[in-house]
């Protein structure tokens, strides 16, 4: 049985037992480019060098299944206006203004999406990717979801009022931004994803009460699941215990969650209801700056805890110790030779 099959089986409840180990966020590490020879921001706008620094995740960091489409959260935004910063070797695409934040005018869903911003360079991606693996490694595809686009449509702090003030204004855009992650997500599924993550930071518990969870979020992304050509999963930054269950009741496949989650309690509500539970290694603080053996009992208290998916719980600083990385694997390999 392939990784890919392996990845698949348990992704979809289809009796796959074996716990694996890799990232479902973003991975563009520093210590991987100085591996595979392809650094940022080349690896940001090259399908060859996005491809390579995917791959390594696979090869230096014993990650069983790669990501696709670059190493931020903003391709949707940017094709719906954002300005974005400029990417370097240690720091990713960031927005840089909200073109909406006076007025909706204009707001609009472009006839061309998948021709704008960096999709024609996802597309070039993915084809390389599949003729490199074939298909024995599994690949997701990753954007902002909708609610976070909107808000860096608008600027968050400005949006989360909307959704107490305004809340006409706020399923206006919704409207717009829920429309493109449909095309994103089915782009990559009709480029050769296997699953899709929708990140979701914005839809956190420290700007979101679960209350305006389920009034926003949960028809949002019911509808999202709902039109979507493959598996799901949602990721969430924070403490996110709260809103658990909001977030299994989508109907997305999987969900990934921070350290400041409860991993045993996440299991125990998401297993009954199908889903899979991702994380949950500390990204800013354990793998980032703790040391090698730390980072390795973090991810044996993860998998005690139960975790379906050995991975870190949000995207990866740059400038993260490979050696770090490496205790994932060590601990899920020892987990099972107990």
């Amino acid at each position: 049985m392939t990784l890919k099959e392996k990845f698949m089986n348990r992704l979809l409840g289809k009796g796959s037992d074996e716990i694996m180990c890799g990232c479902t966020t973003t991975y563009g590490m520093v210590d991987l480019m100085k591996k595979c020879g392809h650094e940022r921001p080349r690896a940001d706008t090259d399908p060859v060098a996005m491809t390579e620094l995917a791959l390594a995740g696979h090869r230096y960091a014993g990650f069983e299944w790669i990501k696709a489409m670059g190493w931020d959260i903003t391709g949707i935004s940017e094709v719906l206006g954002c300005t974005l910063g400029e990417p370097k070797i240690d720091s990713q695409y960031f927005v840089k203004a909200h073109p909406f934040a006076e007025s909706l005018e204009g707001l609009d869903y472009p006839s061309d999406f998948l021709k704008r911003g960096r999709f024609p360079l996802y597309k070039q991606q993915f084809q390389m990717l599949r003729e490199k693996i074939g298909d024995e490694l599994a690949i997701f595809g990753e954007t902002e979801g909708p609610f976070t686009a909107a808000a860096n449509l608008v600027g968050s702090e400005l949006f989360m009022r909307w959704t107490i003030k305004k809340p006409d204004d706020v399923f206006k855009v919704l409207d717009v931004t829920k429309q493109a992650a449909i095309e994103a997500i089915n782009f990559a599924f009709d480029n050769g994803a296997d699953y899709y993550v929708l990140a979701e930071p914005t839809s956190g518990p420290a700007l979101m009460s679960p209350k305006a969870w389920g009034k926003y979020m949960l028809p949002l992304m019911k509808e999202v699941v709902s039109k979507s050509k493959g598996p799901l999963v949602l990721h969430i930054c924070g403490n996110t215990d709260g809103i658990i269950a909001l977030m299994c009741d989508t109907g997305v496949a999987g969900i990934s969650i921070e350290e400041k989650a409860d991993m045993k309690k996440a299991v125990e509500i998401a297993q009954p209801k199908g889903v899979k539970v991702f994380g949950n290694v500390a990204t800013a603080t354990t793998l980032f700056m703790g040391k090698p053996e730390e980072c390795y009992q973090e991810a044996m208290t993860a998998l005690n805890n139960g975790t379906d998916f050995l991975t870190p719980g949000c995207g990866i600083a740059p400038h993260s110790p490979l050696e770090n990385l490496l205790q994932i694997k060590r601990a899920r390999d020892d987990f099972y030779c107990k």
